[in-house]
Order: structure tokens, then sequence, then C-alpha cells
């Protein structure tokens, strides 16, 4: 049965073009262009038994829409809410989320979401398996909304979520493991706001302490030694757009004071100048760190935590969500054969073993491992490919290995066959869990940076970042 959907605008056109649009893919749709008669039928219809289970409200109305949001929550709380406008500010945008908007839209860049949140309006985060039509409108959702594959209703939260925040003006922590995908859901807000600037990323890891400031913040030619040149930083080139700061955990305390004063002045001073550039920038930080625990450690302020964490997204391990791996897996086929023009597939068998791993890195560790398998297999993907590679990649695999030897060694000759080996093997794990970041990874083993870097090169793994 199709979901109930009421629409609320006080514009007759509007109502017509949406009622068209909802006939067409036969969904049962009321208008009202008076709120108060609107709110009078939703709570006529939660009595009745038949609650709607959408609705679409204008927010420029003589009653404006956060008002009506806060209306209908109070009848029904379940009910899917969106609103719409022709232009919403930044305090128009946070009134309708602490309204208890789900999603928040520009009208010229509704149509096609409004009918995706329909077909998906009376999903909700439940016990049990999801129907099939249910996974198609998740997996169309997520993939619209975050350029991602996936039909878990946790991705879809995140979809959600990203959905109601794009129009906001506030800052967005996003937290997650490596590999959950920060970055492209930090994309997919940008793309979702009506900001017409640029997306601007930059690793906060990656900088050395030295430039954090220059980076971020531009510099005059002069203003320290190596400045040959002015600098324009990254905040003036996000200029109208959306800056995201990946692994922010790592960013030193002092640029942590002057990041803090850029965002509650709205203002940057590059190195070397006392006349401040006027900026107007949406922030989205990401961490894969707990920062309530690095704020009590005294390694992040908590006044700069507070000022990121207006929006929370947290994305969810692909361990917490197996039943992603299926499309993930068949997309990385796909997308292969694409590029290679054969015609090579996936077996059921190898995505249910490939649901068994824990995959500590996450999409990106899938990705690269089915990737190898794809290179390996001639026409036909199966189980036998992962078991192998398992076998060879993880740690598990190699004591597991050893565990059965049958012509026992001397200790000696045992630490000289299986050492480098696992080194090599405990190495690239750090790497992964690292996100590719070299000294993230030195900290993970404990070893100092250089230590690191010397092992990998003599054990002849490559130095590169990001790799």
């Amino acid at each position: 049965m199709k979901p109930r959907v009421i629409a609320i605008d006080d514009d007759e056109m509007f109502l017509t073009g949406t009622k068209t649009l909802f006939n067409e893919k036969q969904i049962p749709l009321s208008t009202f262009a008076n709120p108060e008669k609107a709110i009078r039928a939703i709570d006529e219809a939660k009595n009745s038994g038949s609650p709607f289970k959408m609705a679409i409200v204008d927010y420029d109305m003589p009653i404006k829409g956060d008002d009506v949001v806060r209306s209908i929550k109070k009848i029904d709380p379940s009910i899917h809410t969106v609103i719409l406008s022709s232009s919403l500010s930044a305090e128009e945008s946070s009134l309708c989320n602490r309204a208890g908007a789900d999603h928040i839209y520009l009208k010229s860049k509704s149509k096609e979401r409004i009918l995706l949140l329909a077909e998906i309006a009376s999903l909700k985060v439940k016990r049990g398996k999801l129907t099939k039509d249910e996974k198609e409108a998740n997996n169309e959702w997520i993939k619209k909304t975050l350029n991602l594959r996936g039909h878990s209703t946790t991705l879809a939260k995140v979809a959600s979520e990203v959905s109601k925040y794009a129009q906001a003006g506030e800052s967005v922590l996003i937290t997650g493991q490596s590999g959950v995908g920060k970055e492209q859901v930090a994309r997919s807000i940008h793309n979702n706001s009506d900001r017409n600037g640029t997306f601007i990323a930059v690793n906060c890891g990656a900088i050395s302490k030295d430039l954090v400031e220059s980076e971020l913040f531009g510099h005059l030619k002069g203003s320290f030694t190596g400045a040959s040149n002015n600098q324009t930083g990254k905040f003036v080139a996000a200029h109208g757009g959306t800056i995201f700061l990946d692994e922010i955990g790592e960013m030193p305390l002092d640029s942590q004071v002057k990041l803090l004063r850029v965002l509650q002045e709205k203002e940057v001073y590059p190195v070397g100048s006392t006349k401040p550039t006027k900026i107007d920038v949406r922030v989205v930080a990401a961490t894969n760190r707990n920062l309530t625990e690095e704020v009590k450690k005294g390694n992040f302020r908590e006044d700069l935590y507070f000022r990121l964490n207006i929006l929370p997204i947290q994305i969810p391990t692909l361990s917490e969500r197996p039943e992603d791996i299926e499309p993930i897996a068949k997309f990385i086929v796909d997308e292969k054969n694409n590029e290679t023009g054969l015609e090579k597939h996936i077996t059921d068998d190898a995505i249910k073993l490939l649901e068994s791993f824990a995959w500590p890195g996450n999409i990106r560790e899938l990705n690269n491992k089915i990737r190898k398998a794809y290179t390996l297999a001639d026409s036909i993907i199966d189980r036998s490919h992962f078991t192998s590679m398992v076998n060879s990649d993880d740690l598990e695999g190699v004591i597991n290995e050893i565990s059965k030897i049958e012509d026992f060694m001397s200790y000696e000759d045992f630490v000289e066959n299986h050492r480098n080996r696992l080194e090599r093997l405990y190495l690239e794990k750090a790497m992964v869990l690292a996100d590719g970041k070299r000294a993230e990874a030195a900290r993970l083993t404990g070893l100092p940076y250089t230590t690191y870097i010397f092992k990998r090169k003599s054990l002849g793994l490559t130095v590169n970042q990001n790799q």
C-alpha cells in the first residue's frame, strides 16, 4: 500500500503541479492551501486509524512552515515532514530543524527527492529484513542523496540527516572509522545545499604543524622564510561554498584557537597581514577519533568541539551494515566492467563470504579486495578468489597457517621464516586503519615516525600517503 501524503502550500499552482507529479506515480496526495485546515485533516486522519505518512510544507506562508511542522509533530511525531522554500536563510533553516522538520529543500531541487521520500516515508529503523521494494527505495534514496551504494536502514538514516542538514548553515561534525566514506558524505552535504561556491577538502593530518595556518588562512609574500609569493588560503578559496576539514582531531592546539576565532568572527587573517578578509563558508569537519575523550585529555579544545558539533553525523562501519556489501560489491564489479569492456560476475557464494568478514578498513578495504579479485578472475569471481586473498593478507590467516606446521622447527628458524611476513602484514594493516596516513599509522603501532618509515622501506613496502 502506498503511503498517504499531504501537501500544504498557499501557492495553488504548486499544489496542482505536485498533485500531477504524484498521480503519475500513483501515490495518494491530499492538498491544502490553508495550513489550519490541513492540521485539522492530519488530526482527523490519525484518529480514524489511517494517518498520513508524510507532510510537504511550504515555509513561506502567513503561518510560517516551522510553526506548521511544530503543530503537525504535536499531533503525530511519526509523520515525515518536508519543508520547501524558494529561498531559506541559515537562521530559518535552524528554526525548521528545531521544529522537527525531517528534510529541508529548495523548491527548485525538490521534485525527484520528494517522490523518493514518499516511497520510503513508511520506512523506519525496524527489526527484521526489509522487503525487496523497501530495499530498492532505500537504495535509490541513498544513491540520490549520498552517491553511495547500499540499502540498509542505518545508511538511509545518514542520507536523511544529510538531506536535513544540507540547507542549514551550521557546522557539521562527521564521525566514523577510516574508510567509511566521510569525505563522500561531506561532499553530499555540499551538493544538496544551495551554496554555489567550491567544495574544498583539507586533510588536517597531512599538513605540517608550521604550515597549518598558511594553508588554511593564506599568507603574504615575505611573511616567513620561503613565502616567495602571496598565497590564498583554503577558507578564502571556499568562499560561498564548503570547506571540509578532514582529520580535525590532528590539528595542533594553537591552530585550534585561530580556527575557533574564524568560526566565530567569519573572517581570516592571512599570515603576515593585519587586515581581515571576510568569508562566507560552510564548515564540515570529520574525524575517526573520539573527540570527547580528546577534550578530556586536553588534546582538543572543548569550545571548538561544541562549535563544530552543532549538527553531528555518525557513519556506521561496514560490519554494522553487512547487508550493504552485496550492492557495493556488485556496483564495483559493474564499474570495472564499464572500464574494461569485460563482463565479469561475482557469485552469491562469494558475497556471502564477504559478508562474514569484519572489514576493519571498511568500504576502502572492500573496494581494494574486490578490485584485486576482479583482476585475478577470468569471468566469474567466486569465494576462492577471496579465500586465498584472506589467507595471504590477514594476520589471523598467517597465525592459522603457522598452527598447521607439522615439522616443528627451532625458534631461530621460526622467527626467520615468519617475522618479515608478519611485520609486513602488521604495518600494512596499520596503514589501512590509519586511512593511508603515515603519521597516524605510526601512532597506532606505537613506533616513532622515523622508525615506522624505516621499517616499511626495509621490508619493501611503499611509503606514499593515502596509498
